[in-house]
């Protein structure tokens, strides 16, 4: 089974955002110079490669809380 992530497992700067009601992603920044960032599905609770550009205006939002983000990931497992 995999393992929940905890809010210490991301670099400061990520984001929590919410895909069609319960699909947890992830923004990592890549580094402090600005690499830019990176996208992760974590639905299934194992991180996957994200393309971003199945983000719409109204299709995600950010998480009110890591709490309510890793609820999505627990209930994907």
């Amino acid at each position: 089974m995999a393992k929940l992530p905890e809010r210490s497992d991301f670099p400061a700067g990520t984001e929590f955002v919410i895909y069609e009601f319960d699909v947890p992603l992830a923004c990592v920044p890549r580094g402090e110079a600005g690499e830019g960032s990176a996208w992760f599905n974590w639905y299934g609770g194992k991180p996957r490669p994200y393309a971003v550009e199945r983000l719409k205006v109204d299709n995600n939002w950010p998480a009110d809380s890591f709490e309510q983000w890793a609820a999505l990931v627990k209930a994907s497992l």
